[in-house]
């Protein structure tokens, strides 16, 4: 990946392990952790929705990326990416939550200036929007209870199943291309309801990105994940088609966090070293 910050999917054990040692409450709110650099000037966008806000669409809770801390403010990995990127321009973060299946029609419509959830970057939807430089790499996964470990350790092995995934995700497309013979793919709205399924049985797995599975496998000991897919996903953060200067805006900052080592730091809060 070109100059940008990559998860090695392949060392799930490490990833899981660095995971677990940040995934408590001490590390969900990094505000005061991700300053702007003293010796940044950097110039707000025009056109925002809201006078001195950054104003972002996101799906929450959709932990570790988009979550309510315990101060009550949004946190996570995207949420403390926009937020210095907000700070480093005098802006504060506004945060509207809404449901995954057509947020990018959000931007387009002018209630946001930016979708910040854990969006990977596709051609059908940059057909919509216009999206950021990529921010994350993520692969989809297969997240079942620990006690069916043995059993549905693949995703063949549930054939005959309930597998849930969220609605208008890749999550959702990459089940429905390759579901086992006689198995059933249950949609639902967002992740609290895919979790609460699954913990009551009412589906046998849960398919979707990786590293949402992992954090939540390290904050349950019930699940575990057992099995990855590469399909080379990028996330990416979504603006209005054709507004040059927000996304400038948000690839500049991006940029500045990489260069001054922000970027790694808030990388480290939620997923460990590289």
């Amino acid at each position: 990946m070109r100059n940008r910050r990559s998860v090695c999917l392949l060392a799930i054990v490490p990833l899981v392990l660095a995971l677990a040692a940040c995934g408590d409450d001490d590390t969900t709110d990094t505000s005061d952790e991700t300053l702007p650099s003293e010796s940044s000037e950097v110039e707000a966008p025009q056109g925002l929705v809201s006078d001195g806000s950054l104003t972002v669409c996101s799906d929450t809770p959709y932990e570790p990326f988009e979550f309510e801390g315990p101060d009550g403010e949004q946190t996570g990995y995207d949420m403390d990416l926009l937020r210095a990127i907000a700070d480093d321009a005098g802006l504060e973060l506004e945060v509207l939550d809404l449901p995954f299946d057509g947020i990018l029609g959000s931007v387009s419509a002018g209630d946001c200036d930016v979708v910040g959830s854990a969006v990977t970057i596709t051609a059908e939807r940059a057909e919509q929007v216009d999206f950021s430089d990529p921010y994350f790499d993520a692969d989809q996964s297969l997240l079942v209870r620990a006690a069916d470990q043995a059993t549905y350790a693949t995703l063949a092995d549930l054939a005959g199943q309930r597998i849930g995934v969220q609605t208008g995700t890749t999550g959702e497309a990459y089940a429905t291309e390759n579901t086992p013979e006689g198995a059933e793919i249950v949609s639902f709205e967002d992740a609290d309801g895919l979790f609460a399924a699954i913990t009551a049985e009412d589906i046998a797995a849960v398919l979707q990105d990786f590293p949402v599975n992992a954090y939540r496998a390290t904050k349950d000991t019930a699940f575990v994940v057992t099995e990855s897919f590469p399909t080379g996903e990028q996330y990416g953060f979504a603006v209005e088609k054709g507004n040059a200067e927000i996304l400038a805006f948000i690839d500049d900052g991006l940029a500045a966090l990489r260069d001054d080592g922000r970027f790694d730091e808030i990388f480290a809060t939620y997923f460990g070293e590289e």
